[in-house]
């Protein structure tokens, strides 16, 4: 058979698997806690930035749309602070300053690649003394210096307790100073609970137990408390911002397994965060396998989360840590569960290594896999309709021209909303002349454009396009078809009805041939005809999708998908 090069066919047949959604949280966890995916070790500010890019270049590649990136370690930052020292890992040194933004830097760079950046923050664990002497010539102290009247050991190391009215106080003052100064997209809470029920705050029990609760119940109001204050200060600066966390995988347990839980073995109520509109999503650290009751545990967090949005964490480390040795099937396979549990939004990994390199053959194995299927084409980060629903309007002034082998497709932005919402970025469509289907990701041509132009090479003369506008908040406009559409569209006499591999073409206006392509661009079936009708017989093909081109003796020609 011969190869045809031919961009509409390849656009519209080289494309993700059926069950890839267009709208799919896609979140990694960068993590900076002894330089573990960055910066490793790096001091030079050069190679800093750069090893950043090329690992969020990698990230981009597989389609991710999340970074959560981890802006405060043990009480160490990674923002230029007065509050708390800037972390060692990034400098090197405690007792120095950042010699750069870190975090705007990082902010940065994954706006230019279309990805959220969350600030993902660890309010109560301050790490061992060990761990806080390290800053102790820093000019900015570290809280076990500064409030060590906040201070509690447990098991070698300093939390903050969180039974005491002055560690909220002191919390939201320093993550008012992170709000104020960086335009994060959202906050992940990491640790947000008590390290264990023998946690030595018997002192703030009998002092702020006003309402004589039973302890656990105080505890966990405790943090309940300190979230809600937290929500309200962070929309005060930001109403945008998206509030997250991490709590524990497993929220109350499930009938017939054991796991460690968030609500009962640190008072960690996180489905009160939400249910109570104080967190806009969670991401449970679900680092299970089916014999830990994966599944179960996904439903009983959609149950009790009010609706409101859910990402779950998976586990890549569990492939290469030794100890359990994952195969790669069991990240896949949780991510098909995921697409499939009705309330759930997508996917985070713990952590970026875990899926980036590729020196490790399992590793390697899931990257090529999210590159090559399940992330094989970008995805739109799920709105969030409970914090409001805007409609931007369709893109002005859609024009098309072709110079060569390239079409030129500029637009105007279009007419604010009622609310002036700004409108993030574009996706530009094929059409067949006079209808485009926004739901099929086969029609997309580009799926996240900033400005308003895109270039287009095809060999193919007779294409036509339609863009869309998305808002910031990720609701996506109708489509405007370019002026042009008319040219070699659709004849409204004609008619296509593919059935069990038998495909009818019938007209008004002579047929000159019918070609059928593989998702590879490879002709497949060629057959040349006379007359207004034909009939192809397509049974012999595996079963898949294919683009289905009828052209007529005058020029013009339809281009169609169908489902083998």
């Amino acid at each position: 058979m011969k190869k045809v090069l031919s961009s509409i066919a390849l656009s519209l047949c080289a494309v993700v698997a059926l069950a890839q959604p267009k709208y799919e949280v896609r979140a990694v966890w960068l993590t900076t806690n002894g330089g573990l995916d960055w910066p490793k070790g790096e001091t030079s500010v050069s190679q800093q930035k750069t090893d950043l890019c090329e690992i969020l270049d990698k990230l981009e590649e597989a389609n991710f749309n999340t970074i959560i990136f981890q802006a405060q370690v043990k009480g160490d930052v990674a923002w230029m602070s007065a509050k708390q020292p800037a972390m060692n890992s990034l400098t090197g040194n405690g007792s120095v300053g950042l010699s750069y933004d870190v975090s705007q830097f990082v902010i940065d760079e994954c706006h230019k690649r279309n990805m959220e950046c969350h600030a993902w923050i660890v309010p109560y664990r301050i790490g061992t003394q060990k761990e806080a002497n390290k800053y102790k010539d820093n000019s900015v102290k570290h809280v076990t210096v500064t409030h060590p009247e906040l201070c509690v050991l447990y098991n070698g190391a300093y939390y903050l307790d969180p039974g005491l009215p002055a560690t909220r106080e002191y919390l939201l003052d320093v993550y008012k100073e992170l709000l104020s100064n960086y335009n994060f997209d959202g906050v992940n809470f990491d640790y947000t609970r008590y390290p264990g029920s023998e946690f030595d705050d018997a002192a703030s029990y009998a002092a702020y137990n006003s309402g004589y609760l039973p302890k656990d119940d105080w505890r966990r109001n405790n943090i309940n408390t300190f979230i809600a204050e937290f929500y309200e200060m962070a929309k005060g600066i930001n109403p945008d911002i998206k509030v997250g966390a991490a709590p524990i995988g497993t929220y109350k347990n499930v009938q017939g397994y054991g796991n460690m839980t968030a609500y009962g073995s640190v008072y960690q109520d996180a489905c009160q965060w939400m249910q109570s509109g104080n967190h806009d999503l969670l991401i449970p650290q679900m680092y299970w396998n089916e014999k830990n009751g994966f599944s179960p545990n996904m439903v009983t967090w959609v149950n009790n989360s009010a609706g409101r949005q859910l990402v779950v964490g998976l586990a890549p480390y569990k492939m290469v840590d030794g100890s359990n040795d994952w195969e790669t099937s069991v990240i896949t396979d949780q991510i098909e569960k995921v697409r499939a549990q009705e309330g759930m939004s997508g996917v985070c990994f713990f952590r970026t290594d875990h899926v980036i390199d590729v020196t490790q053959s399992k590793i390697s194995s899931l990257y090529k896999q999210l590159c090559d299927n399940y992330f094989k084409y970008p995805a739109h980060i799920v709105p969030m309709d409970y914090n409001g629903i805007t409609t931007p309007n369709a893109p002005r002034n859609v024009k098309q021209e072709r110079n060569g082998w390239d079409y030129t497709i500029t637009w105007d932005e279009p007419d604010p909303d009622t609310e002036n919402t700004p409108i993030k970025y574009y996706s530009v469509y094929l059409t067949n002349g006079t209808i485009v289907d926004t739901s099929d990701l086969q029609t997309v041509v580009a799926f996240k454009v900033k400005g308003n132009k895109f270039v287009y090479s095809s060999l193919d003369s007779s294409l036509t396009f339609a863009v869309t506008a998305f808002d910031k908040n990720y609701y996506e406009s109708q489509p405007a078809l370019s002026d042009v559409a008319s040219l070699d569209g659709i004849d409204a006499d004609s008619k296509i009805v593919v059935n069990n591999g038998l495909i009818n073409v019938s007209g008004a206006k002579p047929i000159s041939v019918i070609e059928v392509y593989s998702m590879m661009g490879d002709c497949v079936v060629f057959e040349k005809v006379g007359g207004v009708e034909a009939s192809v017989d397509c049974a012999h093909l595996s079963k898949g999708i294919y683009v289905l081109r009828v052209k007529y003796e005058d020029g013009s020609n339809v281009v169609n998908k169908f489902i083998r």
